[in-house]
């Protein structure tokens, strides 16, 4: 972990945003690093104040404005100033780093990544994808994209249900084709029900008829694993 864009792709794998970290330019600092953390191996951020080597790779911004004559003298008042104008350029500059070699579709993802969490989709769609941690969120957002480039589905509706609930069973009706039961094979919780809730508000189509079971299976004749006294839902 040695570049701006590494510290922020390992800051989210540790559940912090990029927002969550405040760069500062370090006081002493290896001219061949642009991290500069005390164990030259740390694989983890341990501190949201992240100092780093700011001549590294971009010397050329930051030369004059961090030069001891330029801070201490010229602009020895405004030191918080000077600190938030490096932080902001620091994350303006890791944000490019990032998008290079992105696609089309990785921008659209993640602008309805965002537009689920500010509430756009409706507040199903927001309570339930903060519930999930950022890669899923992005699963969520890839699975939405399809459905606006195909139409709602049944196939996008169980695809996701797959990735979010590992282990979900979905039946389809053969008397009714328009009704599918879902056993999610968990212990019903707040945190569960609203991501339940986000996936069935955003990506069934709105002819289709759900019943959902949680903990406890639909007795199936035949079928030992459903027919467990006092382990069968009521149907």
């Amino acid at each position: 972990m040695n570049f701006t864009w590494d510290i922020v792709l390992q800051a989210a794998q540790d559940d912090l945003e990029s927002g969550d970290l405040f760069f500062k330019p370090a006081e002493s600092f290896s001219p061949y690093y642009e991290q500069s953390f005390k164990n030259i191996n740390q694989r983890h951020i341990k501190n949201k104040d992240v100092e780093i080597n700011p001549l590294y790779r971009f010397s050329s911004i930051f030369e004059y404005a961090l030069h001891p004559d330029v801070r201490d003298l010229i602009f020895r008042n405004q030191q918080n100033f000077i600190n938030y104008y490096f932080d902001l350029n620091i994350h303006i500059l890791t944000e490019i780093d990032l998008c290079h070699g992105m696609t089309k579709r990785e921008f659209y993802v993640r602008k309805i990544r965002q537009e689920m969490l500010d509430g756009i989709f409706g507040e199903p769609a927001r309570e339930g994808i903060m519930q999930l941690k950022k890669d899923k969120q992005l699963a969520v957002a890839d699975e939405l994209l399809c459905v606006m480039e195909t139409g709602s589905s049944v196939r996008s509706f169980c695809h996701i249900m797959k990735q979010i609930f590992k282990g979900c069973i979905i039946y389809q009706s053969i008397a009714h084709p328009q009704r599918l039961y879902v056993y999610i094979g968990r212990e019903r919780d707040e945190q569960l029900q609203k991501q339940w809730r986000m996936i069935r508000e955003t990506f069934l189509p709105i002819d289709i008829e759900v019943r959902e079971f949680w903990a406890n299976h639909f007795g199936i004749m035949d079928i030992d694993e459903t027919m467990r006294i006092d382990a069968i839902a009521i149907f």
